[in-house]
């Protein structure tokens, strides 16, 4: 059912999302003013990058002490963990930022500076609002390709394939990490054996640097994950 529908529903209505999205953004940013949405998006920005520095650490948790979930292939569990530590990293700088802002209130500072170059508020809302609003929708095609590459069943959507691969900044900050979670899903559904799907998928990851080469080496030596030259494929990142 699900191939069926990404064969067939899902490039059309793929193309229709992204282009309402953010037309939504930017009607919803102009309706709000510059001052609400540019507070929100200076936030969510830099919780964004610093998240990318932090959750190695929370993810290296995971590894010692979650075990690793019986999937058909257990190399996903790299991309379910280190997707629930940037999700619990990020949770949390969310909340230590919130709660700083009640004290400090420097985002709103610079926000209230920011609003005296005299553009118009309305505007300066609706641009604001529609960088929000493209960096979901990123995401919302990112995890469609995802499953749609698990699923064997890929979908020709020509607007989502653009603003996937030519939104400059995303795409040099989460490019190399989502491109190879969707390499790493084709791998999956081929039919080869699992040594060399997880073999090859861990490659893939490493070399993306999506996961580190220590907790890879962790799983593999304490057997949360084994396969056929795992040993030699990490000795090449020595």
């Amino acid at each position: 059912m699900l191939v069926w529908y990404l064969d067939t529903v899902g490039p059309s209505l793929m193309n229709v999302i992204c282009i309402i999205v953010p037309i939504v953004g930017f009607i919803v940013g102009f309706m709000r003013g510059f001052y609400d949405k540019s507070v929100r998006i200076i936030e969510g920005g830099l919780i964004i990058v610093a998240t990318l520095y932090l959750k190695n650490p929370m993810s290296s948790i995971l590894y010692k002490y979650v075990p690793f979930l019986d999937f058909d292939y257990r190399v996903f569990n790299f991309i379910l963990f280190e997707f629930i530590s940037y999700v619990a990293v990020a949770i949390l700088l969310v909340i230590i930022v919130h709660i700083l802002n009640k004290f400090i209130n420097v985002v709103e500072r610079l926000v209230g500076i920011i609003l005296h170059i005299g553009v118009p508020s309305n505007i300066l809302g609706a641009l604001v609002s529609l960088i929000e609003y493209t960096f979901f929708l990123y995401v919302f095609i990112f995890i469609v390709f995802f499953f749609s590459s698990i699923t064997n069943s890929p979908i020709e959507s020509s607007v989502a394939n653009k603003i996937y691969d030519n939104i400059p900044v995303m795409k040099q900050v989460f490019g190399k990490s989502f491109d190879a979670c969707i390499e790493v899903g084709e791998r999956m559904a081929s039919f080869d054996s699992t040594d060399n799907i997880n073999y090859d998928s861990v490659k893939i990851l490493l070399d993306n640097h999506f996961v580190t080469k220590e907790n890879v080496e962790y799983v593999i030596n304490n057997k949360k994950l084994s396969f056929k030259g795992s040993k030699e494929l990490l000795s090449k990142y020595d």
